[in-house]
C-alpha cells in the first residue's frame, strides 16, 4: 500500500480506549501463535464442548468461585453477540464511516471480537468474568496491537440497569472513571452505543446495527471462576490465504481478504467479519495473509488485488482493481491453522 495513506481503522485503532501509557509488557503471547490452538464452533457449541481459559495465566485468582447467576450484567453478553456494524465519530482522528465488531463466543467464558487492519495493527474487544476487587466481576477489555506493540486496557462493571440495557464500565486501574469511562447502552435489540471517554475527553462514539445474530452456549459463561488480572486471550484458530495473479505490479498495490457469513456481490457489498491487507510489492505475483485469534466456523472469502492501493478510503475496488472467485467457501478449522489458496482473475 500506499505508505502516505492511513486507512481508516488505523486511525481508529489509535483512537480507541487508552493511550500509550496502556502498552502490555507482553508484546507477544501464546493466543497470537496458534498451531497448537484448541477451540470449537461457536454456532453450535455448548459451554462443555468449549475451552475454558483458566490456565491462560500463571497468576492465580483470590476469588471464590461463583455461579453466573452472582456475577452482576452478564445479560448484556448475549446482547452483545453478532456481527456489529455502524460509524465511528467524535474520535481524536475524525470519523470513520465503518467499523465492524463480530462479537462470538471465544472459549466458555470469554466472548471475542477483533478488527484488522494489517500484520501489526487491529483491534480486540472482549468480555469475560474477572476479580479485580476480590469479587467476581463483569470485565471488558479493549486493546490490540499498535505498530506492533501489544496495548490491553481492562475496564470493570460499576453501574448498570437490566431494564434500561446500559452498562458502564470503568478502569481497573486506582484512576477509575476519571481514566476510562466506557458505556455500552442498547436503544432496541439490534442497535447499541459505545460511547467512552478517556481522561475526562470524548475518545470514540460507536453508533452500530446488528446484522447478523450469532448464539452463545447456554449457560454462558458456563463457568463463572474468576480469570487471572494478567490472563492471555483463550487459544484460537487462524487462517491462511495465498493470493497470487499472473502479471507482476507495475507499482506497489495492496492485497485484501475479506470474510463474511454472507454472500458478496461484484462491489463487495456485504458486512465483513474480518478483513486484512498486507502490501503488495512492484514486480510482485503472490502474497500470503495470516488472520490469527479466528472464529471457526465456516465463511465466504473475497479478494481485492488494490493496484492503486486505495480501498482502504474508497471501501470498494475500482477501475483496475483485480478480484479473485466470488464468495469462495473456507471452513476455519477448530483448532490450529487452515490454509486456502485463492487467485485473482478478474480485472475491473
Amino acid at each position: 500500500m500506499h505508505p502516505t495513506r492511513r486507512s481508516p481503522l488505523i486511525a481508529l485503532i489509535l483512537a480507541t480506549c487508552g493511550d500509550a501509557g496502556d502498552a502490555s509488557s507482553s508484546a507477544a503471547t501464546t493466543s497470537d501463535t496458534t498451531s497448537n490452538a484448541s477451540a470449537t464452533s461457536n454456532a453450535s457449541a455448548t459451554s462443555s464442548e468449549l475451552p475454558t481459559t483458566s490456565e491462560a495465566s500463571t497468576t492465580e485468582s483470590s476469588a471464590t468461585t461463583g455461579e453466573p447467576s452472582e456475577v452482576a450484567g452478564l445479560e448484556l453478553l448475549p446482547r452483545l453477540a453478532g456481527l456489529w456494524t455502524g460509524p465511528a465519530t467524535m474520535t481524536p482522528l475524525g470519523t470513520f464511516a465503518r467499523m465492524n465488531m463480530d462479537m462470538r463466543a471465544a472459549s466458555g467464558q470469554v466472548l471475542f471480537s477483533k478488527a484488522d487492519l494489517d500484520e501489526m495493527n487491529n483491534l480486540r474487544f472482549a468480555f469475560e468474568i474477572e476479580a479485580p476487587d476480590g469479587k467476581p466481576t463483569l470485565v471488558y477489555r479493549n486493546g490490540g496491537y499498535f505498530l506492533g506493540l501489544l496495548r490491553d486496557s481492562r475496564t470493570q462493571l460499576v453501574e448498570h440497569d437490566a431494564k434500561a440495557a446500559t452498562y458502564r464500565f470503568c478502569s481497573t486501574s486506582a484512576l477509575g472513571c476519571d481514566y476510562i469511562d466506557a458505556r455500552w447502552s442498547f436503544s432496541d435489540a439490534d442497535s447499541l452505543i459505545f460511547d467512552v471517554k478517556v481522561k475526562g475527553k470524548q475518545h470514540v462514539y460507536w453508533d452500530a446495527k446488528r446484522v447478523e445474530k450469532r448464539s452463545l452456549p447456554d449457560p454462558f459463561p458456563g463457568d463463572a471462576t474468576p480469570l487471572p488480572s494478567d490472563a492471555d486471550f483463550p487459544p484460537m484458530p487462524s487462517l491462511k490465504v495465498d493470493v497470487s495473479w499472473a502479471d507482476p505490479l507495475a507499482a506497489d498495490g495492496a492485497v485484501w481478504i475479506i470474510l463474511t457469513t454472507m454472500d458478496c456481490d461484484l462491489q463487495l457489498k456485504c458486512v465483513h467479519s474480518r478483513t486484512l491487507t498486507k502490501g503488495a510489492p512492484a514486480g510482485s505475483t503472490s502474497v500470503t495473509l495470516t488472520l490469527d485469534q479466528m472464529h471457526p466456523g465456516p465463511y465466504k472469502l473475497n479478494t481485492v488485488l488494490d493496484r492503486n492501493g486505495n480501498l482502504a478510503t474508497t471501501l470498494y475496488p475500482d477501475k483496475g482493481d483485480g478480484i479473485g472467485a466470488l464468495n469462495q467457501a473456507v471452513e476455519v478449522k477448530p483448532s490450529g491453522e487452515t490454509a486456502v489458496k485463492t487467485t485473482i482473475i478478474i480485472t475491473l
